[in-house]
């Protein structure tokens, strides 16, 4: 398949030109992320970037005077890694070893009345998301309660992983709407 079938399509039927360029360049472009990102980022990382890159060349490449897909797609890859490294740079994580020495040193600090509180909260999110309907709910429930990207679940829903992110982000904002409204905040 040539870079010019696949701009044609991308004009005539952007969801079928989007599953066109995702198909012949997707191991390219993970190639390129994961060889820049690999020391930083965990492989969810690594493919939401993926991602993200196609999803801005679907978005921002100029069908007409654009030059090379395959140029730029590189070119896209390459840039948004470096974004990603540098936002994961400044938010990296340090392990802290939570005891030194024997497991019998450590001493139960649960709060009783806390966890029980907490597993009612849960009950009620949990409940709040199944009653706002598919496929938003189980978006939000692979989402954060699998901890699934957007790639894998747009594969398990039969969507475009640009439609589950969006879906998404409405999602989340709706279920904030509900919780604010039985003073549960996230």
């Amino acid at each position: 398949m040539t870079d010019s079938e696949i701009v044609v399509k991308m004009v005539s039927d952007p969801d079928e030109g989007f599953r066109m360029m995702f198909d012949e360049y997707h191991n390219y472009v993970y190639t390129i992320v994961y060889n820049m990102l690999r020391k930083v980022a965990d492989s969810r990382d690594i493919e939401d970037c993926v991602v993200d890159v196609l999803s801005d060349v679907m978005m921002n490449y100029d069908h007409e005077h654009g030059g090379s897909l395959k140029a730029y797609i590189g070119t896209a890859a390459k840039h948004r890694a470096i974004d990603m490294s540098r936002s994961l740079g400044r938010t990296a994580v340090r392990n802290v070893p939570l005891y030194s020495g024997n497991v019998n040193e450590l001493a139960s600090d649960e709060n009783i009345e806390e966890t029980v509180g907490n597993s009612e909260i849960a009950r009620q999110i949990l409940e709040k998301i199944q009653g706002m309907g598919s496929p938003d709910s189980e978006i939000l429930i692979q989402k954060y309660f699998f901890d699934r990207n957007s790639t894998a679940i747009a594969r398990m829903l039969k969507m475009n992983p640009i439609t589950v992110r969006s879906r998404c982000s409405r999602a989340v904002k709706r279920l904030k709407q509900l919780l604010a409204d039985i003073n549960i905040t996230l």
